[in-house]
């Protein structure tokens, strides 16, 4: 059941912590042989993608980030600030929050998609700048979550891990001819080596602009496949293959299908992926039983994936329907031992956890300050693990 629609349709100096994060693959061989490493791993021992272990992929718990459609507000540090951190108003306490943030984006507001979209014209050259300058644009963006990750050191220290990154791949579409250029080259992606030159090129910028904003307080995981069903083509595996050159890890959150095309969905270690996190899109249909929770906790666990924490601005603006649906989630999450042992990805829409934060309904806030505290203690679990690892 494809939820793109619900999920893109909004128009929306303290002492220095363990040096938990290990350094990234060197080359595209050790990169091979770590996937192969850690895929045969999790076969054997089965289970859900972990909450954190000493490899990387190993974030716990993230949050997804829309940003850069011409729609969407600005991410300043004001924004950020309820999922950097978490003041707990019982004792005042406070701590940190997400330890992994993951730029995604759709389409540009202005027609033009980053996917295989269909009835939309997917996006250009031009637009894939525009996109990669949002995401570094001075007040924006990168930045603005590496100031607020700052400040908030500053007041709580450093975290225990660093906080990470995950940059959206834009799609060369294979049915695009009219993409532009590269070194005077028009590309025409019904060839699979221009539609590698294309993806290689975005991800040489997008290195060369972390590189040159130099962030202190984050580090580049990865690159994420933002098509949400099983891929159609081999092209996802050589645009892997292009990710693992660079020493990165590739991310994938697909969302639930009935089978036949759920068992491709199963064997994403096989599409080049390092970690993959299933959405069980139940909060956005009332008619759906909390059984799709069940099974989707049973599915991730089977094959060795973590899960979708799902929410949007319905659960506010029609609460009728929509609140209970969030406490669902969570309440599944703690019955399936995913709270304790499964890395977690958050939608909510670009927001909503900012307007539950900011609530002066208390009923609503209440809602923030149960996900902020089940992100804590989770938290705390991995900084357990990362402490007891060395």
């Amino acid at each position: 059941m494809n939820d793109r629609s619900d999920r893109a349709s909004i128009l929306r100096p303290p002492t220095p912590p363990l040096p938990c994060a290990l350094g990234k693959a060197k080359s595209f061989l050790a990169g091979v042989l770590f996937v192969f490493a850690a895929s045969s791993f999790a076969e054997a021992a089965g289970g859900y993608l972990p909450l954190w272990e000493k490899q990387p992929p190993n974030i716990t718990d993230l949050a997804l980030i829309y940003q850069g459609s011409a729609q969407r507000p600005r991410w300043t540090r004001q924004r950020y600030a309820p999922y950097v951190s978490y003041r707990d108003p019982r004792g005042g306490q406070e701590q940190w929050l997400f330890d992994g943030f993951l730029f995604i984006e759709f389409e540009d507001g202005q027609g033009h998609a980053f996917q295989a979209w269909p009835h939309v014209r997917p996006a250009q050259k031009a637009h894939w700048l525009t996109l990669l300058e949002k995401h570094f644009a001075p007040d924006d963006g990168i930045p603005n979550l590496e100031r607020i990750c700052r400040d908030t050191a500053k007041r709580i220290g450093l975290p225990q891990r660093r906080r990470q990154v995950i940059i959206t791949l834009p799609e060369a579409v294979n049915s695009q001819t009219n993409w532009g250029e590269i070194n005077g080259h028009p590309l025409d992606f019904h060839k699979t080596a221009d539609r590698l030159a294309a993806t290689e090129w975005y991800l040489d910028l997008v290195l060369q602009e972390w590189k040159k904003f130099a962030p202190q307080h984050l580090d580049l995981a990865g690159f994420y496949w933002g098509y949400e069903s099983a891929p159609i083509d081999q092209f996802v595996k050589k645009a892997a293959q292009l990710v693992h050159t660079h020493g990165k890890q590739f991310f994938w959150i697909p969302y639930w299908h009935l089978p036949p095309v759920k068992g491709k969905q199963a064997n994403w270690r096989s599409l080049g992926f390092d970690a993959a996190w299933q959405q069980p899109n139940h909060f956005f249909h009332p008619e759906l039983p909390d059984t799709r929770l069940d099974e989707a906790c049973a599915f991730a666990k089977e094959h060795g994936m973590g899960l979708e924490m799902e929410c949007n601005g319905r659960m506010l603006d029609k609460p009728k329907d929509f609140e209970r649906r969030f406490d669902v989630y969570l309440d599944a999450f703690m019955q399936h031992g995913v709270k304790d042992a499964s890395s977690i990805a958050y939608y909510e829409d670009g927001g909503t956890l900012f307007r539950l934060a900011n609530s002066h309904d208390s009923q609503m806030r209440a809602h923030y300050d149960r996900i902020a505290q089940f992100i804590v203690d989770r938290q705390q679990l991995a900084d357990e693990r990362c402490r007891q690892s060395h």
